[in-house]
């Protein structure tokens, strides 16, 4: 991971009467166009008795996830904090660490963890509860690093008084104050396997067929999800039947599930295409995905124009956003697990479609096109059972990112 250095400043804190250090970095910002990622454009730090405090200056207000690990004394390896900045590019020059090293925290590593995602971690000195939250004029993110027992709070913390208080009666409820709940917010998902029975869906050039493929994925995600998070997992085949498109999802809204989440591989004339991508249910009129979205769409009662007609008169519902989240969050575990798999994995990013199995769900839905069985080499991959338990990792820790992230906008 590509790392930042910055200068280091100390000084004398007179108002809290306690040694303070500042670490500061800034970069020049930069005049940004809409839709433009969000820069990272500094880093600071205070250090005070009882709370260190990271400031990570911003362009604008972005999404983020926070996680902890626990620490790893046989690899020397020290408790963590890692927080995920969504939609953001490191605007920082220099690569180095920040070295900190006081009683609560030891060092902040930044740097660009994937093509939209800026990783910042920080090394403590033990373990330690924490809070993070966004705030406005200047924007930053703020994580409050917190000593064991310290519940005093300083003026310095009263820019986030409230959020800070929600977090804090979020932590004071969890048996572990430092840890999020294992299930983080999520109680009950629908795994769909794609396809099935009369449907193989797509074959690919060694004859394996899609069917099977995501069956496989699907029941060994459902005992991670299962056995890890302590989330109830209803999938809507357990074998090799065929089900049609909207009984999938009536499933997933007669069970009030918390996600829906529909399994499939890709397929393509062109036997070069390869690569993953996410898909949100919405409009577009990008031919390629009108071409998957009518092939996926093969077994449905519906047509295209129905379901135009449908989402028109809707606009959407409102876990939109909640399913685009879901669909990066997905989308950037995948890549950034199967990268370790395979330097040829592609990303082809998070995308819009008309796909029948996510008409009228009632919850967070996406659709997952997890490589190409057309592509000799990705289907080679997906028939080995290594490789399919790398897409089981990596599907497992997007949803459980996007667990925290829902989690945290719930309690901040």
């Amino acid at each position: 991971m590509k790392m930042a250095h910055i200068r280091l400043v100390i000084f004398w804190s007179s108002f809290f009467f306690v040694p303070a250090v500042q670490l500061a970095l800034h970069s020049p910002r930069a005049a940004l166009a809409d839709g433009e990622p969000a820069q990272v454009t500094g880093v600071k730090l205070l250090s005070l008795k009882d709370q260190t405090r990271v400031m990570v200056d911003l362009s604008r207000e972005t999404k983020f996830t926070v996680r902890r690990l626990k620490e790893d004394p046989a690899n020397q390896v020290p408790a963590r904090i890692y927080v995920d900045i969504l939609d953001a590019k490191l605007a920082l020059g220099s690569r180095d660490t920040l070295p900190v090293d006081n009683s609560i925290l030891r060092r902040i590593r930044l740097g660009q963890y994937s093509a939209d995602v800026v990783r910042v971690v920080l090394d403590m000195n033990g373990p330690r509860a924490h809070q993070a939250f966004m705030i406005a004029h200047p924007t930053q993110l703020v994580i409050d690093i917190l000593s064991h027992g310290s519940s005093q709070r300083s003026p310095a913390n009263e820019v986030a008084a409230k959020p800070e208080l929600a977090a804090q009666k979020q932590l004071a409820r969890s048996k572990k104050a430092d840890l999020p709940p294992p299930g983080a917010g999520l109680r009950k998902i629908v795994l769909d396997p794609g396809h099935g029975g009369k449907d193989p869906g797509a074959i690919g050039s060694t004859g394996i067929a899609e069917k099977d493929v995501v069956l496989a994925v699907a029941k060994k995600l459902a005992r991670r999800l299962k056995t890890e998070l302590g989330v109830q997992v209803v999938l809507t085949r357990n074998d090799d039947r065929f089900v049609p498109l909207e009984d999938r999802t009536a499933l997933a809204n007669n069970e009030a599930a918390d996600l829906f989440i529909s399994l499939h591989v890709n397929a393509s004339p062109n036997e070069e295409a390869r690569g993953i991508e996410t898909y949100y249910l919405d409009n577009t009129t990008d031919e390629a995905a009108v071409r998957l979205a009518a092939r996926e769409n093969g077994t449905s009662r519906r047509n295209i124009s129905d379901l135009q007609f449908i989402l028109s008169d809707m606009t959407q519902n409102m876990k939109l956003e909640d399913s685009i989240t879901l669909a990066h969050r997905l989308q950037g575990a995948l890549i950034g697990g199967m990268s370790k798999v395979s330097a040829e994995v592609k990303d082809l990013g998070v995308k819009k479609a008309l796909f029948h199995v996510l008409v009228g769900a009632r919850m967070p839905s996406v659709l997952v096109e997890m490589l190409f069985i057309t592509n000799r080499g990705e289907a080679n991959m997906m028939s080995q059972e290594s490789n399919q338990d790398a897409l089981v990792e990596s599907l497992f820790e997007g949803i459980q990112k996007f667990g925290e992230t829902n989690l945290m906008a719930k309690t901040l």
